[in-house]
């Protein structure tokens, strides 16, 4: 017992004396038997914890409508989060949409940044990708709830979400980008 209370401060200590740095986050178990709960709707409460697992960085949404979460994935992607179909308190949503924006790339053409997501979108059938109508380039996945959703899909597509976003900032913008640096 002692050896135990001994550890147990010593690991205070150590977390005491490394506040500056934060704790790293937890590594998202596949197998864990959380992982085939079904979710009877999405609300803040089962999406953060969902995002808790998967080791996304997240907060609610301070300005703007209600129903919306502001996530940054393990891999630095950013992405919103937005409940719909929701009743008054966002306690029980039917839908949910995983949004990704990027700014316009600069002095690219509006045609040839068209072709590029056009492309991404042939290979790639997980999420939409697309130009919003003030020209970023923009990922996006819908999901819905209607009879439930099982935690761990919910965690899956967040991953998966996460890694395609992660592809077309690789795979579309940076050529883009880079294509338009060139003389």
């Amino acid at each position: 017992m002692r050896l135990v209370n001994y550890m147990f401060g010593a690991a205070l200590l150590a977390a005491g004396s490394a506040a500056a740095e934060p704790l790293p986050l937890p590594r998202w178990n596949p197998r864990a038997p959380e992982n085939s709960q079904m979710l009877p709707a999405f609300s803040y409460a089962a999406l953060e914890q969902v995002l808790a697992s998967i080791g996304a960085s997240h907060h609610r949404a301070a300005q703007g409508p209600k129903g919306r979460i502001l996530v940054t994935f393990p891999n630095k992607r950013k992405a919103t989060l937005v409940l719909g179909a929701c009743n008054a308190e966002f306690s029980a949503c039917k839908a949910l949409s995983i949004q990704s924006y990027w700014t316009p790339i600069a002095g690219d053409s509006a045609e040839r940044t068209s072709k590029a997501v056009q492309a991404f979108n042939q290979r790639y059938s997980f999420g939409k990708a697309f130009v919003a109508a003030d020209g970023r380039p923009a990922l996006q996945r819908y999901l819905t709830a209607d009879y439930g959703f099982v935690r761990g899909n919910l965690a899956v597509n967040l991953l998966v979400f996460s890694n395609q976003a992660e592809r077309f900032a690789a795979e579309v913008l940076q050529p883009l980008e880079t294509a338009d640096r060139q003389p």
